[in-house]
């Protein structure tokens, strides 16, 4: 069955991690992505923020699946004009030039919805179209710590901390790709094209949604803080290994208790809201703490299990591509790149029961640099002519 994008076609001019990411969830459901690079390739290839296997990019890998990739210098008016042709039939153009750019290589919004009233511009920006910061490169490490996101953690000596993950690079995808679907809607009524817009420095926010509360009084100084809230902390248990264990509220509370076997302890005055749990974080850690190592790690999942308790054990990144929850789900799924081999990735994170996205076994790999230049070519109506001097020239590669 086709997927719910099946027949979209999108042309990809990003770079990095964030941009291709949003035409990688757009593929996963079925578009049909075209990602044009230039001759030297996108920095994403070299990254290399974990080892690379056999030479390439773990993040890399992700991010470009279920693409066809083709190489077009744009320095030269051929390269931009193959380009151009791409862009007569394309739903979606999906770029992250720095400020400017697109506009001198004639490639900017009003010249290309003047062009094509129906194609959907998606534009992603480091830190926003305007602003003392907005011509600036960005990247998430330095989104991180400017939105905020790095100053809630500190190492024993005062240095800021990241959050440990990629916070906008891997959660920006999700949003520019709701965009332009909510575009792609408004197209189906309206018949036309729009910019759709966002930035990293966004979504640096958005990831601290909950938290980014302030009350007018609370302009000059932050709210009181409960450091390692004891209802939200990882546990270590008599064998070393660690759980977490999630209460939010008094009934949650009673029952965990009970499953402790400190039963007492529901009733303590001190503890017997979740505000007064927050506010005695040391005194209830100690207390949680000596509870949970008295018995290994399983034995207490079990138990808490059955108390009807949301409860998880503290995996390692490298048991998450084993664990039969993950597994079971389809959120782990395999590909072979030639290249890399066969590789374990991450699955498509959303599903639709009538229409569904690529089955893990349908998942085709990133391409490698130029790996589709000539098939792509052809298909656009270049003659072998055309394509062998496009190559000799080096317009394309």
């Amino acid at each position: 069955m086709a997927g719910p994008l099946e027949g979209i076609r999108v042309v990809e001019m990003a770079r990095g991690w964030a941009g291709p990411g949003a035409a990688m969830y757009l593929a996963d459901q079925g578009a049909q992505v075209i990602k044009v690079e230039p001759p030297g390739g996108d920095d994403a290839r070299r990254f290399y923020t974990a080892a690379p296997i056999q030479g390439e990019d773990r993040g890399f890998m992700v991010v470009n699946r279920n693409k066809r990739g083709m190489v077009v210098s744009l320095a030269t008016e051929r390269g931009r004009e193959i380009v151009r042709r791409l862009l007569d039939s394309a739903d979606v153009f999906l770029e992250n030039f720095r400020p400017g750019v697109a506009e001198k290589l004639g490639m900017g919004y009003d010249t290309l919805h003047h062009q094509h009233p129906r194609l959907i511009y998606a534009s992603l920006s480091g830190m926003g179209a305007k602003g003392p910061y907005s011509g600036l490169p960005a990247y998430d490490m330095m989104v991180q710590a400017f939105s905020g996101v790095m100053g809630q953690r500190q190492h024993p000596d005062g240095t800021p901390m990241s959050a440990g993950v990629w916070v906008t690079d891997c959660s920006t995808p999700m949003m520019l790709a709701y965009g332009i679907t909510l575009a792609l809607l408004v197209r189906e009524r309206t018949g036309v094209g729009q910019r759709v817009e966002t930035a990293l420095l966004n979504q640096g926010l958005a990831m601290q949604s909950v938290e980014m509360v302030r009350g007018t009084a609370e302009r000059e100084r932050a709210p009181q803080k409960f450091a390692a809230q004891p209802m939200y902390s990882p546990y270590q248990c008599a064998d070393g290994k660690w759980l977490v264990c999630v209460v939010v509220n008094n009934e949650q509370w009673h029952r965990l208790c009970r499953a402790l076997d400190a039963e007492a302890l529901a009733e303590d005055p001190e503890f017997d809201d979740p505000l007064k749990r927050a506010r005695g974080t040391e005194v209830l850690y100690a207390i949680m703490s000596n509870l949970y190592a008295t018995r290994p790690r399983d034995e207490w999942l079990e138990v808490l299990k059955e108390a009807d308790l949301a409860v998880a054990p503290v995996l390692r990144r490298e048991e998450v591509f084993t664990h039969p929850q993950f597994l079971e789900n389809d959120m782990i799924t395999e590909v072979e790149h030639p290249t890399a081999g066969k590789i374990k990735m991450m699955g498509t994170p959303v599903r639709l029961s009538e229409t569904p996205p690529r089955a893990p076994e349908t998942t085709v790999a990133s391409p490698t640099l130029g790996q589709h230049t000539r098939e792509v070519l052809l298909e656009y109506g270049f003659s072998e002519n055309d394509v062998a001097s496009l190559y000799d020239e080096g317009t394309v590669g």
